[in-house]
C-alpha cells in the first residue's frame, strides 16, 4: 500500500498498523506538507494511546501532568520527555550510576520503561551483582534472547550512560532511516569503501547504526572497515575519560592505575595503530581509484590531517568520495570544527580538483534517525519525523523560522518498546518545522522539509551529559 492511500482510520486500528511494512519511510519525501503533517499527527495520537496503556514509566509521567489515554494535537507538547533524563533515570532510582551493583532494581526500572511485558520468572537467572556494566547488559540480551533485544548506550563518557533497548523491529526501522538518509544526503552507493575511525565492538548507538546502514546499502564486508583496534565497552570508556569512578578501593585503582594506563596505551599504542591503519586504507583506495566514505569524530579526523601534514603529503580520492563526522566536540580541544575542516581540506582532495565534501551528522542515542548536513551546511531532518521548537513555557512555536529547544516525535520508526517523543537538550533554529502549512524558507540546496540551520545547534545541558559518539 502506498503512503498516499493510508487513512486515519487505518492508522487508528493499532500500533501494529502504524508500524507495518506498508508504511514506507521513503514515500514521505514526495508527500504534500499538509498531508504529511496530518498523517504524522494522527500517528502520534495513536502511538501515544498504545504506549500509554502499556508503558508504566510513560503513563506515570503523563498522569502527573494531567494527561490521559486520549489527547488532541494541541496537547502534543505535554507528552514529551527529556532526552537528558529519561533513560538515565535509573540513577536517581538506584542511587548509583552503576546498575551492575543492583541488577534487580535496575531490571525493575527497565521493565517500567518498556511497552512489552518481561517474564518475571526469568529474573532468577540474573546474578545478584556483576563485575561490569557490559556483563549485565550482555546477560539481558542473553536471558531475553527470544525478544531480539539489543542494548545500546550513549557514549557514557560522563559515567552516566543512557541505556536503551531496541528489538529487531526497531533495529530494522532505525537502519532503514539511516540508510535512506545516507543515500539521499551523502549519496552513498555500494561501490564505496567505508572507513570508520571507530571500534568494531561497542554499544554506542551512532556507531552501530552507521555500520548497519552501510551494510543495508549493499557494501560487502570487505568494503567496511573499523580502524580503532579495541572494543569500547561502557566501563572502559568511563574509566579512560576519568570523570566517574567506583567507590572505595576499586575506584582508587581505577583512578590511580587503570585510567593512567588506559590513556597511555591509547596515546602510545591504539592511536598510532588507528592512524596507520586508516592511512593504509586511504592509500589503497587512492591507488585503486575507489570512492571512500571516511567517517570519524572531529578530533580523530584532525589527527589524521596533522599526520599527513607531518608526512608532507596529500590524499587524492575519486569524485564521489566524502568525509563524514558526528557527535560534536565532547572534550576540550584547542581547535574549532571550522578550523579542523580547513586543515582537512588542505590534506584531502578529489582527483578532479574539487574540494572533498565534509558532512556532519546530527543525532542522539534516543533518536532512531539522524539529520544529515547538506552541501549548504544545514541539517535535514527526515520527513517522517515530526519536529517543532519549544518556548520557555514548553509550548510549540509556530512559523517557518523558529528558535528554541528542539522537540521531535518519531511515530513511524520509533519501534514498539517505548514512545519516541522527546524534548532534546539542544537549542536550535528550525526551518519549516512540522507545525507550518507551507514550504517556506527552503534550503538553498533545494531540499524541502524541516532542517536545522547550520551553526545554530547549541547544547544547553552539561557537555558531559550529551548522548553522542564523539569520544570513544
Amino acid at each position: 500500500m502506498n503512503m498516499e492511500a493510508i487513512t486515519s482510520t487505518e492508522l487508528s486500528t493499532s500500533v501494529a498498523g502504524i508500524l507495518s511494512d506498508d508504511h514506507r519511510m521513503a514515500d514521505f519525501w514526495g508527500m504534500p506538507t499538509n498531508q504529511r503533517r496530518l498523517l504524522l499527527e494522527q500517528a502520534i495520537l495513536d502511538v501515544h494511546e498504545w504506549h500509554f496503556l502499556r508503558n508504566a514509566a510513560y503513563r506515570h509521567t503523563l498522569q502527573a501532568r494531567g494527561v490521559g489515554e486520549t489527547i488532541t494535537p494541541k496537547e502534543l507538547p505535554l507528552i514529551l520527555r527529556p532526552t537528558a533524563q529519561t533513560f538515565k533515570s535509573y540513577i536517581d532510582i538506584l542511587g548509583t550510576p552503576f546498575p551492575q551493583d543492583r541488577p534487580d532494581e535496575f531490571l525493575d526500572w527497565l521493565a517500567d520503561q518498556l511497552s512489552v511485558e518481561l517474564p518475571g520468572d526469568r529474573l532468577a537467572r540474573f546474578k545478584d551483582r556483576y563485575g561490569s556494566l557490559e556483563a549485565l547488559l550482555s546477560d539481558i540480551e542473553l536471558i531475553y534472547d527470544d525478544y531480539g533485544f539489543e542494548v545500546i548506550t550513549s557514549s557514557g563518557t560522563s559515567g552516566r550512560s543512557t541505556i536503551m533497548l531496541r528489538d529487531q523491529d526497531g533495529i530494522d526501522r532505525t537502519v532503514e532511516s539511516f540508510y535512506l538518509s545516507f543515500q539521499r544526503y551523502l549519496e552513498m552507493q555500494a561501490d564505496h569503501q567505508a572507513i570508520f575511525i571507530m571500534p568494531r565492538t561497542t554499544r554506542i548507538a551512532m556507531v552501530r547504526m552507521a555500520s548497519f546502514s552501510v551494510r543495508r546499502i549493499g557494501l560487502p564486508e570487505d568494503h567496511i572497515h573499523f580502524t580503532i583496534p579495541y572494543a569500547a565497552y561502557p566501563d572502559q570508556i568511563r574509566i579512560r575519560t576519568g570523570r566517574t569512578y567506583r567507590q572505595g578501593m576499586r575506584g582508587m585503582l581505577e583512578a590511580r592505575v587503570m585510567n593512567p594506563f588506559m590513556n597511555w596505551a591509547y596515546e602510545n599504542m591504539a592511536a598510532p595503530r588507528t592512524i596507520k591503519r586508516t592511512l593504509e586504507l586511504l592509500d589503497n583506495a587512492e591507488s585503486s581509484n575507489e570512492k571512500v566514505l571516511l567517517f570519524g569524530g572531529w578530533i580523530q579526523l584532525h589527527t589524521l590531517a596533522l599526520q599527513l601534514r607531518d608526512e608532507a603529503r596529500k590524499i587524492n580520492l575519486p569524485p564521489g568520495s566524502l568525509i563524514g563526522t558526528g557527535g560534536g566536540m565532547k572534550e576540550l580541544y584547542p581547535f574549532t570544527p571550522a578550523e579542523i575542516a580547513a586543515d582537512i581540506l588542505q590534506k584531502f582532495t578529489l582527483s578532479d580538483g574539487q574540494p572533498i565534501p565534509i558532512r556532519d551528522v546530527y543525532g542522539m542515542a534516543e533518536g532512531n534517525w539522524a539529520a544529515m548536513q547538506c552541501r549548504e551546511g544545514n541539517y535535514h531532518i527526515p520527513p517522517w519525523i515530526y519536529t517543532a521548537t519549544l518556548d520557555d513555557d514548553n509550548e510549540f512555536q509556530i512559523g517557518s523560522d523558529t528558535t528554541g529547544m528542539l522537540a521531535f516525535y518519531d511515530p513511524i520508526g520509533g519501534g514498539q518498546l517505548f514512545p519516541a517523543f522527546f524534548k532534546t537538550a539542544d537549542h536550535v533554529r528550525l526551518m519549516n518545522g512540522s507545525t507550518v502549512d507551507s514550504e517556506a524558507d527552503l534550503c538553498p540546496c533545494g531540499e524541502t522539509g524541516a532542517y536545522l540551520l547550520k551553526e545554530s545547534i547549541q547544547r544547553v545541558d552539561l557537555m558531559d551529559e550529551a548522548g553522542c559518539a564523539a569520544q570513544v
